[in-house]
C-alpha cells in the first residue's frame, strides 16, 4: 500500500505545482517498489496493485476498480499521424502478471486479462476473460465476478 500512497502523494504535489517534490516522490516510489507510476498519469479513484514490481502504467484512460499484478504494462504506440495512441480501459478490469495493453485499444468493462496476455491495438469486449497475444486473442465469457 506504500506504493499507492507514494503515487497519490506525488500526484497531489504535482497538482499543487510542486513538480520538483512530485518528481522526487515518484523516483522514491520507483526505487522502493520498482514500479512506474508517474504523477502525470491519471489513475482512477478506485484502483489497486498486488506485487507491483516491474509494472509500468502509462497515460491511458483508466476506469474505476482497476487492479494489476507484477510486470504489467499499459502504454502507447505510434499512430498514422505521428502521434501516440493510448488505451481506454473500462471499469472493473484485472490484469494478471505479465499482461499488457498497448496502443489504440478499448478494453470493455468487467474484463480479466490472463497471465501473459498482450493486447496491442485491438479492442476487447465487456464481460470476458482474455487469453493470448494480439492479433490472436481468445475471449471467454465471464461466468463469475473475479474482482
Amino acid at each position: 500500500m506504500y506504493c499507492i500512497y507514494l503515487y497519490w502523494y506525488s500526484k497531489e504535489m504535482a497538482t499543487r505545482g510542486y513538480i520538483s517534490i512530485a518528481d522526487r516522490i515518484y523516483y522514491l516510489n520507483k526505487m522502493l517498489n520498482s514500479v512506474e507510476l508517474f504523477h502525470g498519469i491519471d489513475l482512477p479513484e478506485v484502483w489497486s496493485c498486488e506485487h507491483p514490481v516491474g509494472s509500468v502504467m502509462g497515460r491511458a484512460k483508466y476506469g474505476n476498480k482497476f487492479l494489476f499484478y507484477q510486470n504489467c504494462t499499459v502504454g502507447g504506440s505510434p499512430d498514422k499521424d505521428g502521434g501516440i495512441c493510448y488505451p481506454e480501459i473500462g471499469e472493473n478490469v484485472l490484469m494478471y502478471s505479465y499482461s499488457s495493453i498497448i496502443g489504440d485499444c478499448n478494453i470493455g468493462k468487467n474484463v480479466v486479462l490472463s497471465t501473459g496476455t498482450s493486447v496491442i491495438n485491438q479492442n476487447v469486449p465487456s464481460d470476458v476473460i482474455v487469453f493470448g497475444k494480439s492479433p490472436n486473442l481468445i475471449f471467454k465469457v465471464r461466468k463469475r465476478d473475479y474482482i
